[in-house]
């Protein structure tokens, strides 16, 4: 008999006692549900957390601040809207980018076509066209992407409006001095952060709505976010994330696509997020 098999028979105690510290701590763990989404792709990863919460009796549920929408910012949409819908009646949204020239009306209609040539007012102008949200996203921005497109002005003539700033967002340095967005809804102000550019051709497997389940909608951020060609690393990609997605036409190569990825800012974040940006987001027309 060796040094360690009469070491076990002498206390048989000792096992007992470590026996149950491991049942304890099986089942604290058990006891706790943490889920991920890995995505791993050569040598870049993107990992993404979904919430966690215990299953214990005893345990308090987390509550997650949501913003509240004031007075103050209803009566201002309503007047805006009624004055917008006033002028044309397909209009969803308002949004623009602080410090760039984009600042536009968005319609949706229930084609994507008739937007391409009419103005906001009404007229045909071939090139110019409006802002238009695609006919299946939903337009209270509930989808997990949100789609929104618009025509290059500057390559065909002396005018920025429209979606031409979108193609600024394959720098860098522009990318990364003009990250903010704001959509306002009839409902509410929406902020949104630039995530990443890509640019892809015109058919592509990035044109979705809808996702089987979180796992989908990681794996196809986190493949933009690796293919972009300017992006902010230091986002999160996280399952319970709403995108709004801004997509044009490139006049390098019209076969192309300029497409931007924007993150919503969550309301759990948004309280501290307005207080740290609220002062960069003012309204400054450009139109």
């Amino acid at each position: 008999m060796n040094r360690s098999e009469k070491h076990k028979r002498k206390n048989p105690r000792i096992l007992q006692i470590l026996l149950g510290i491991l049942v304890i701590v099986a089942m604290g763990i058990l006891g706790r549900t943490v889920s991920h989404f890995l995505w791993d792709r050569g040598t870049e990863q993107v990992t993404v957390q979904t919430t966690s919460q215990s299953t214990s009796s005893s345990s308090q549920e987390v509550v997650v601040p949501s913003y509240q929408v004031s007075p103050e910012e209803k009566a201002a949409m309503q007047a805006l809207f009624t004055e917008l819908k006033g002028i044309n009646p397909d209009t969803v949204a308002y949004i623009y980018a602080p410090g760039t020239p984009l600042d536009e009306p968005v319609v949706q209609t229930t084609d994507n076509e008739t937007y391409l040539d009419k103005t906001f007012e009404g007229g045909y102008q071939p090139y110019f066209g409006t802002v238009f949200m695609d006919t299946e996203s939903k337009n209270d921005f509930s989808d997990p992407l949100t789609w929104m497109f618009g025509h290059v002005r500057g390559p065909l003539v002396d005018d920025e409006r429209i979606f031409q700033t979108v193609t600024y967002y394959e720098n860098q340095a522009y990318f990364d001095q003009h990250p903010f967005f704001v959509v306002q809804t009839p409902e509410r102000i929406l902020y949104y952060q630039a995530a990443f550019t890509i640019v892809i051709p015109e058919t592509t497997h990035y044109y979705k709505h809808d996702f089987a389940d979180g796992k989908e909608f990681v794996n196809l951020l986190a493949l933009a976010s690796q293919e972009a060609v300017a992006k902010n690393p230091n986002l999160p990609i996280l399952s319970t994330d709403h995108y709004l997605v801004l997509a044009t036409c490139r006049a390098e190569d019209l076969t192309t696509r300029a497409v931007l990825f924007l993150r919503q800012i969550p309301d759990s974040e948004l309280e501290g997020f307005l207080e740290q940006h609220g002062s960069s987001l003012t309204y400054v027309p450009t139109r």
